[in-house]
């Protein structure tokens, strides 16, 4: 399968992630994330080339979310 740059981070308040998702490229229409856990929010985002190169776990395991400016970052 095939997947777009966009992902879902759902992540704490600190901004540790939890999961993360891929939206599929051939996606028709808009794919919406909700959680219905206190303390845990979804970020939506673009992945650069060499982040949409890693496997998620890599993703989960080596980045964080930056909660202020709603970005994801490198651990």
């Amino acid at each position: 399968m095939e997947f777009s740059a966009k992902a879902f981070i759902i992540h704490d308040t600190s901004g540790k992630i939890v999961s993360v998702g891929r939206a599929p490229a051939n996606l028709k229409g808009k794919l919406e994330v909700k959680i219905d856990r206190p303390g845990f929010s979804v970020l939506e985002v673009e992945l650069d080339a060499d982040q949409a190169a890693l496997p998620l776990m890599d993703i989960q395991n080596g980045h964080h979310v930056h909660v202020a400016s709603g970005k994801l970052v490198k651990k």
